[in-house]
């Protein structure tokens, strides 16, 4: 143990700091300090560009769908597009004829697809109607 004592008392002499290197070493810590601050302005002056960027590109998105919102709140205060959304619920305003086209589709009736969907919910109620009769 004493031995080892004595070698840490050998060692500190032998690697004592000058006032000279003390003062270099402190100028080297600011140094660094201040490079390290620098660089961390510089990175944060970097995303805040790209930030302004990005959010002025949104700003001119919203700017024209607010012009489009205008126009279409304009356009809906009228009184076509009164008449237009009327006729859109299948109203008429007075002094129109209306006429009702029926499509040769719909005037033949069901089509064979609803005929075999009838057809086969007539086979499934006959089958049931036969399982709920067997004891």
């Amino acid at each position: 143990m004493r031995e080892a004592r004595i070698r840490w008392i050998l060692f500190r002499r032998s690697h004592s700091l000058a006032a000279w290197q003390l003062l270099m070493l402190g100028a080297l810590l600011v140094a660094g300090a201040i490079s390290a601050a620098a660089l961390s302005t510089y990175r944060s002056d970097q995303a805040l560009g790209r930030q302004l960027v990005q959010l002025q590109s949104q700003a001119q998105a919203l700017q024209s769908q607010v012009a489009a919102q205008r126009q279409e709140v304009a356009v809906a205060g009228s009184s076509q597009w009164q008449s237009e959304l009327a006729r859109a619920d299948g109203l008429s305003g007075s002094g129109e004829s209306v006429y009702v086209i029926e499509s040769a589709v719909a005037a033949a009736g069901p089509g064979p697809a609803q005929a075999g969907v009838q057809k086969a919910a007539q086979v499934v109620s006959q089958m049931l109607a036969g399982v709920q009769a067997a004891p």
